[in-house]
């Protein structure tokens, strides 16, 4: 959520930024300060209010220029509301500039007019009597200050209201005349204070974030069903199909189907890729290849171009060369495969021995038959064979058969 705010900050051209937050919220603060420096905290040892938050601040930061305060809870205001509020600030040389959009169910601070339609003042919802709740400006939490102007208001702000707290908002009673932008987009101002607000934010991103992809040339069979985080890149011409769900730091290549009910997480698919009810996780998956339905592709795992991996198979710190074949029901765990192979149903890298994961390694061109067991560690040599329900447990000359349990060498010949 802060990371939202601070990028929106940042694309709209404000860098040098300060985050309030509390001492309950450490979590918060080493997040922030993994944020390359982009940022600095400042800690409100004592919760007593948003103008007390802001006093928190260093004055000669504030009185440096304009300052921009922004709710830390707004994940959804726009990098160019942001600038816009700016440009409106300093075209009208006023002190103050606030957002502002007509929405009469949120609970938030109402703006009240004066007869000459500027701003009488601004009300906190639970300091609001009736007559003052059926107001339908609301307060956005986004304003633009003279910071030397500021800094003098914030030092007046007295607790005068039921909670006892110095709210910033009383900073408009010095702070005149004061200029209110009103935005077009009420989900921009939806602040978060529990997890049904939260949901409805995240709903509100996705769709946001979808309808771009859209725009783009991506295909969204249906968004109601399709989650796709923020950060998240899919390619031109690509079709996600319902209940596909894109996290972390994934990349989609062009021209790819995804889903239905298909789990990415922070993995680089190749073009022209088909995915379906699969789960992956730290994935380099090629150009032109496919996978599932019904598999799990866990961290470690690479697959090459042009690679078939059929149903129910799983896979964990492996790679698959390219044009190979996985059909189905086939686990590799800790196993390198070369290219134009063919593992055979039920085949197992068995790569735990209790102590260590060991590897097995199968060179290009092999035959694996169905039911094969590779105890690891374990090397197939190219152009080999096994017979089906083997159990390897030495390697396999190159152009090699084996099989049996435990499988023997038939014959030799020599490797094209």
């Amino acid at each position: 959520m802060i990371d939202l705010v601070l990028d929106a900050c940042q694309a709209a051209g404000v860098w040098e930024v300060t985050v309030v937050i509390s001492p309950a919220q450490p979590d918060v603060g080493a997040h922030l300060a993994a944020r390359n420096g982009d940022c600095q905290v400042v800690i409100q040892h004592e919760q007593r209010g948003t103008g007390h938050a802001l006093a928190q601040v260093p004055g000669e930061r504030l009185a440096a220029g304009d300052v921009l305060v922004v709710n830390g809870d707004s994940p959804l205001i726009r990098p160019e509301t942001i600038a816009q509020l700016v440009q409106a600030h300093r075209r009208a040389g006023v002190p103050a500039t606030l957002a502002s959009v007509l929405d009469p169910e949120r609970r938030d601070g109402r703006i009240l007019r004066a007869a000459d339609g500027s701003l009488d003042r601004i009300v906190e919802y639970k300091d609001a009597g009736p007559e003052l709740v059926a107001a339908t400006e609301i307060n956005v939490g986004l304003y633009c200050f003279e910071g030397p102007r500021l800094l003098q208001a914030l030092s007046r702000l007295r607790p005068d209201n039921r909670a006892g707290e110095l709210y910033l908002t009383d900073v408009f009673k010095d702070l005149r005349p004061a200029q209110v932008v009103q935005l077009a987009d009420r989900e921009e101002a939806l602040g978060i204070n529990d997890r049904v607000q939260l949901a409805e934010a995240e709903r509100a991103l996705r769709q946001r974030l979808l309808r771009d992809l859209m725009l783009s040339g991506v295909t969204v069979v249906d968004p109601a069903s399709t989650f796709v985080d923020v950060g998240v890149k899919v390619g031109q011409d690509s079709v996600l199909e319902p209940f596909t769900f894109l996290r972390g730091a994934t990349v989609v290549g062009e021209g790819c189907r995804l889903g239905p009910h298909t789990d990415i997480r922070d993995s680089r698919i190749g073009d022209d890729a088909r995915i379906e009810h699969s789960w992956l996780d730290s994935v380099d998956f090629g150009a032109g290849s496919d996978c599932g339905p019904f598999s799990k592709l866990r961290p470690g795992t690479r697959i090459a171009d042009g690679v078939h991996v059929g149903s129910f198979v799983e896979m964990v710190r492996s790679s698959v060369g390219r044009g190979s074949r996985v059909p189905h029901v086939s686990y590799l765990g800790d196993a390198t495969v070369g290219e134009d192979v063919n593992v055979g149903a039920g085949s197992i890298t068995a790569n735990f021995d209790g102590t260590h994961k060991n590897p097995t390694v199968i060179e290009d061109g092999v035959f694996v038959g169905v039911d094969t067991m590779f105890r690891a560690p374990v090397r197939i040599g190219r152009g080999s064979k096994t017979g089906a329900g083997s159990v390897v447990t030495k390697d396999v000359p190159p152009g090699a058969t084996a099989v049996g349990v435990p499988a023997r060498v038939l014959r030799r010949k020599e490797a094209e």
